[in-house]
Parts: C-alpha cells; structure tokens; sequence
C-alpha cells in the first residue's frame, strides 16, 4: 500500500554537482528571492566551506522553490551573478544564500576576495604522496587576497604553487608551467614528469571535488502554496541551535564537579562587558587552552582541557576579557562590539592579561601600551581574516614573554606590518577590520559632532552612525567618480546632521557648519575626525580624489602613531 506520501511528496531530493550550480547561477537560472539578506559571510567562512567541500564532508543541504507561471516573489542575482530584469529564474534559494554565494565568488572569481590553494600542502614530497585530509591544515592551505583595485582581472598568485580557484577547471595547464618550475628547482627532488604523476593525485582527491561535489537540494514544486513557503523559510531561519563545543565540554566536565554553564551565568553577571560585547564562552575556554595547551585549535580545546584546567584559570580568563573590553573601550575608541574590528583578537589579549597584573604598578603603562599596539598592528595588518585558531597560538606563545618586558620576539604583526597605502586607499567599508579600525581610530581622537561641535564621548560615539562625507547621491552624478563606499569615505555622523548634508555637495553643507561656529572651530572639528580643511583642499573643492587623497595621509598617520610602525606610501604616480 503507498503511503499520501510517497504518493505525492512534498519536494523532491536529488544531489546537484556544484559546478551545474554555479553554471545556473551564472544564466540566472537560479536566484534568490528579494526579500533575501545581503551576502554577509567573511573570506574565512568561505575559505572553512572550501575546505570541506575539498575534504568530502557535509556542508549542509540546500532549500530551492521551482518558479511556475506567475512568480511568487521578486528576485535578484546573487552577489558578483550578471543581472538581467527581463531574465525570470526558474529556482530560487530559500536556504543556501551564503554557501552559493560564497562557492560562486571563489570559482567564478568575482567578489571582494580571490581565492587560492597552496597546492604544497595537500602532498608529501620526499614521500611521492598525496596526504590524507586529517593531514592537511586547511587554514594554511585555502587562502584569500582581496581583488587588485580598479581591475577586474584576477589577483596574480603570489607564488607558483599558489593554484587560484577560480582556474581550478584549468588545473592541467596550470600544471603544466608548475612542473617546469619544479623541475627547475635544486631544492625539489622531483622530475617534471614526477610532479605531474603527484599533483594529478592530488588533482583527484582534492580539485575534482571543486566541480563534481553533489550538494544535497530540497526542491519544492511550484505548486507549494504561499502559506507553506512562508512557514518553512521562518522556521528555517529561527529554529535550531547548533552543538558547539561548549555545550559538549559542559557535558564531559560536568561529572568532574565543573558546571560550565552555571560558571558562565555568574561570569556575565559578575562582568557586564562580557554580554555587550557579545563574548561567546568558547572564546572563554580557547583563552584557558592558550594558557595550559599553547593553543587555541577546536581539537585541542575539546581533546586536552580537563576539569581542573577550567577550576584553575576560569575566574582569571573572564576577568581578563573584562579587563581587555575596559581597556580597548577606554583607550583604542571601540565603544561598542559593532566597532569590534576581530573578536577573536580578545582572546590572546585576554590570556596574557594577567602578565601586566603581576607587575609593579609604576612597569604596568608600559605593559598595557604594547598590548594596545598589538591590539591596533593586528587590527590593520588583518591577521585575523583567515587562520584565527592557529594565530592566536602564535601570538600568544609571543605576547606572553614580550608584553611584560618588552624583551623576545614581539607578536608577528608588530615585528611586520603587512599594510601599505594603496590597501588603505582602496579598501571598502566590506573590509570590516580596516574599517572598523579607522572608526575606532577617530573615535580616540575625539571626533567631534557634526551639528554640535561638540566633542566625542563614549555616549554620543555609540549613538553616532558611519555615514557618507561626499554623500552617495551626490557622486552618483559625477560621472567617473570613484566608489562612495570606500572607507575614507566614511565618519562618525549623527542622524540629524546626516539629514542636513542630504545629498549635497560637502562645499554647501561646510559653509553652514563655518557659518554655525565659526572657521578656526570648523577646523578643529574636521581636523578630529582626520579631514583637511585647507581653502584649496579636496573637501571645499567638492573633489572627491583629491579629498580621498589628502585623507590618506592623514589616516596613516594616525594608524602609524598607534602601531609605532611607518606605512609604505605609494610612489607610482597616480
């Protein structure tokens, strides 16, 4: 006897290969519906699923709705996707948007990021083999770099062996030329005709997946009525708290006489910033693992920590967040958590900070002003994008030695600061870190209020937003203007000041401002928020280049003034 069910199945379920996805993402055969969030994920999110497509694991399945005569819903491209209004899709996405979306950037090449793969990682040379996938780092091995500034070609690989993903279909010429290289290398051991033999191996086990994994799809015919689409998709997005390692480790430690969760209670209770900053108590547990283990790595935090670890540092570990939250609040500008340039970047800070606590009150400045140096090198040198777990070891195993002395190797990126003024110049309010730090950034140095002139407080700097200098309304009719939405673009503004400026050119809402409080206040106040104000300057001449450039500069002095590191200008002509 057939069941209703089987008889007439709510949706159909069959695998799509990845590369057929992204084929009909590019017709705009698949969509999303309008009223979908923006695309949100970061390059380590999409770096994560990469590298679990790669190793064959499950990546979760995907909600699609067939679009028969009369389309439910508005629809739009994905992010980086051609757009066409005319172009009606025959599928949207109901649950999936930031796993296709992410897959698609990395293997069309479009997007913010480029993507690579350390194609060394996945074999064992002196061995001829390929490794197996618990053997390879995959925080090392997938790697992004953003998209070179004002071109649409790819980011060249910084190095031969660094395959981008978005070739990956072209794996056999790439080879091609990294087999001569190889050959041609005395310090490889391998013959052109051996490195092809190895890496076609790998080619099989670790690219072909790229293409030919099948992603589990949940389709819902076209004939689902509203009501039901409505209420699955509102499920979908409110139902379901994942197992994470912190409920796993309450479990195991529980027997040994540690309550996990009660701790947790008593720490937000006992520390108010613990809840505005939004600490997860796993970042709890990775500092406890920094201090006893050297590392942060999930393996580690659930494998080698033990019930008496957390009686021993749990207290210390959260009052040390604490006491990171007073300091950055007080003295880097990071009013609130949205300003946050890395969360995780609390962690070793948090760790060390006893290190400074141990020391004589008259040595603890010093202390605390290396950590906030590391604090703003690591905040613009953007470590903290990819690999958190494994660089939070490293920085760890270094501040704990040089913090309190200065003495030994300092964290990596005070010792080099991988930032240069062509990335500042660039970067868009996308580049979270960058940003946020540039916020921050002003914030420290009391940006004063637009409308007021007033100067900036922890109060006012948590109610003031990130708005437009030059508003976005206003360089959208010059024709060839540059992106509104570089970060240079952007200052603390409160609403009603973002009112007045509305979308007109910055001349006519400076000269109320001048005209309000005069040319020397008018001055001080652009000068905090790191604006020039000369008469021929960029600003009064509603030249948004020139402004874009005078700012530059002031910005990388600010940002060298808190790293205690020069910035590379760029010396191309522009």
């Amino acid at each position: 006897m057939t069941s209703a069910y089987e008889s007439d199945p709510i949706f159909q379920t069959n695998p799509l290969q990845v590369l057929n996805i992204v084929t009909r993402i590019q017709s705009q055969e698949i969509a999303l519906p309008d009223f979908q969030r923006d695309f949100v994920w970061d390059s380590t999110r999409t770096a994560e699923l990469l590298g679990s497509i790669m190793s064959r694991y499950p990546v979760g399945t995907l909600l699609f709705w067939e679009q028969g005569e009369g389309q439910a819903f508005a629809s739009r491209s994905f992010d980086g996707a051609p757009s066409s209004p005319d172009k009606l899709p025959s599928v949207l996405v109901l649950d999936g948007q930031q796993r296709l979306t992410s897959l698609y950037q990395a293997l069309t090449g479009s997007g913010d990021e480029r993507y690579f793969i350390k194609v060394d990682e996945f074999v064992d040379i002196p061995s001829r083999s390929v490794r197996e996938v618990p053997d390879v780092d995959f925080e090392k091995a997938i790697f992004s770099m953003p998209t070179a500034a004002k071109t649409s070609r790819r980011s060249r690989p910084p190095q031969p062996s660094h395959l981008p993903i978005a070739e990956v279909h072209q794996f056999d010429d790439w080879l091609d030329d990294y087999a001569d290289t190889i050959e041609n290398d005395p310090d490889l051991p391998l013959t052109a005709k051996e490195a092809k033999s190895l890496y076609r191996e790998m080619r099989d086990k670790y690219i072909s997946p790229l293409k030919t994994y099948g992603l589990p799809v949940l389709t819902l015919p076209s004939s689902t009525s509203m009501d039901a689409v409505c209420t699955i998709f509102e499920t979908l997005n409110r139902t379901g708290k994942p197992l994470g390692p912190f409920e796993l480790l309450t479990a195991r430690f529980f027997p040994q006489g540690v309550n996990l969760r009660d701790l947790w209670d008593e720490a937000e209770a006992n520390h108010r910033a613990l809840k505005e900053f939004r600490i997860d108590p796993y970042n709890i547990l990775q500092a406890i693992c920094l201090r006893v283990r050297g590392s942060a790595q999930r393996a580690d935090v659930l494998k080698k920590l033990n019930g008496e670890d957390i009686k021993a540092h749990w207290q210390s570990a959260t009052a040390g967040f604490a006491g990171v939250i007073d300091m950055i609040q007080s003295d880097c500008g990071v009013t609130s958590h949205k300003w946050l340039p890395y969360g995780m970047l609390l962690t070793p800070m948090a760790a060390v900070w006893d290190k400074q606590k141990e020391l004589k009150p008259l040595e603890r400045p010093q202390a605390l002003r290396r950590l906030q140096q590391f604090f703003w090198a690591s905040t613009f040198t953007t470590n903290y994008d990819q690999g958190a777990n494994s660089q939070m070891g490293a920085d760890y195993s270094r501040l704990s030695k040089w913090i309190a002395a200065g003495e030994g190797e300092a964290p990596e990126a005070i010792g080099e600061l991988h930032i240069n003024a062509t990335t500042l110049r660039t970067a868009t309010v996308r580049r979270k870190a960058l940003y946020s730090g540039l916020i921050c950034l002003l914030t420290k140095n009391k940006a004063a209020d637009f409308h007021t002139g007033q100067s900036m407080t922890t109060t006012r700097a948590r109610e003031a937003e990130s708005h437009h200098i030059f508003p976005k309304a206003y360089l959208t009719k010059q024709q060839g203007a540059e992106s509104s939405e570089l970060m240079l673009n952007r200052s603390l503004i409160d609403g009603e000041t973002n009112r007045i400026i509305s979308n007109h050119a910055p001349s006519l809402y400076i000269e109320k401002m001048k005209a309000a409080y005069g040319e020397q206040r008018l001055a001080d106040v652009l000068a905090s928020h790191a604006i020039a104000c000369e008469q021929g300057g960029g600003l009064l001449k509603d030249d948004y280049t020139t402004f874009l450039d005078e700012r530059l500069e002031i910005v990388i002095q600010l940002i060298e003034e808190a790293t205690g590191k020069v910035i590379q200008r760029d010396t191309s002509p522009r």
